[in-house]
């Protein structure tokens, strides 16, 4: 564990230091879960090696209720250098992690999904006569596994995309449509919000068994001595606490913001009647983050010819507004 850390030091790099422990053969703990059921023993990427160079487990301390307190067990990892590598990973995440530009003006970009495998259909382009671009969307499972696995594989990218801006223009010029829409974004937007509900419950009953157990652990290492293997628990019990408490707060933060901007009618109507007009005088990126705030999903099945849209129930009342705007500055 501690050669872990070092190499990461002489590295400078989550890349780099996975290169190593590839090479060495080094993977996450391995070790049997209450179930009876094998868990870790894979290799290391960027979010494993990272949450394990931030667990203070290593340094003697343990995290409860995103508090840190001294723990009950000894350190396994000199704290100067768990500071060091603190300092290090905050000075290089400093300039990772941005949003990757849409490069390419794929406005179904993480929208578009294959109905027959259930995964999504990522953004590609070829290059033909030199110049001409050439854009289109592949099944992942086809991409990944061979096209004969997918009846839908792929499709021109231009013709999908005007079948949603098409569908959008439809409904936005149909009145009863509108309101078929918009009762059908509503049920959406209520069941979303019940299922949240049933989540958060999960989880605080989920949070709740994990600090206990944590506790149980900490108090047995402080009886019976530390071992590689009890660290390792400690230390798997922490990343789900972590996860758990992450989970929790997106959840939370989505039921607040859907029952706060539960659609309302007049303004969705008025977002769809709006989108026609406007549509032709926006820029490329604009086009792309209206289709991202109107739409939710998208699923396309090649061996029937079928496209479904589904709608975002929340991204409305934002078109509306900000269209409203545009006009008023034009």
């Amino acid at each position: 564990m501690r050669t872990i850390f070092e190499l990461y030091l002489e590295h400078e790099s989550l890349i780099e230091t996975i290169k190593v422990l590839d090479k060495r053969g080094w993977t996450n703990k391995r070790w049997i879960n209450q179930d009876g059921r094998e868990r870790g023993g894979k290799p290391f990427n960027k979010c494993t090696l990272l949450h394990l160079l931030n667990n203070v487990l290593y340094v003697g301390k343990i995290t409860l209720r995103k508090e840190v307190h001294d723990g009950e067990h000894p350190a396994i990892v000199d704290a100067e250098i768990f500071r060091r590598v603190q300092v290090l990973v905050h000075r290089n995440g400093a300039s990772g992690g941005k949003h990757v530009r849409n490069r390419f003006g794929a406005l179904l970009k993480g929208l578009l999904y294959c109905a027959p495998c259930g995964c999504a259909m990522s953004h590609s382009h070829t290059q033909k006569n030199g110049n001409k671009r050439y854009r289109y969307y592949v099944c992942l499972n086809a991409q990944k596994r061979g096209w004969h696995n997918c009846p839908t594989k792929s499709i021109p990218a231009h013709e999908i995309e005007q079948f949603v801006i098409d569908q959008i223009r439809c409904i936005g010029k149909d009145g009863t449509l509108v309101t078929e829409t918009i009762r059908q974004m509503r049920e959406q937007a209520k069941k979303r919000m019940h299922d949240l509900e049933v989540e958060r419950k999960g989880l605080e009953k989920e949070l709740a068994r994990h600090n206990a157990d944590l506790r149980k652990l900490a108090g047995a290492a402080s009886q019976n001595g530390t071992s590689t293997a009890s660290t390792d628990r400690m230390a798997d019990i922490q990343e789900r606490i972590r996860l758990a408490e992450r989970r929790a707060t997106e959840v939370r933060e989505e039921l607040v913001t859907r029952r706060r901007d539960l659609l309302d009618e007049g303004e969705a109507a008025r977002a769809l009647a709006m989108f026609d007009p406007a549509w032709d005088s926006l820029t490329l990126r604009e086009q792309a983050r209206v289709i991202q705030l109107l739409v939710e999903r998208v699923e396309y099945d090649g061996e029937k010819g079928t496209v479904s849209v589904t709608f975002h129930p929340t991204g409305m009342e934002t078109l509306a507004g900000e269209l409203k705007n545009r006009k008023a500055i034009a």
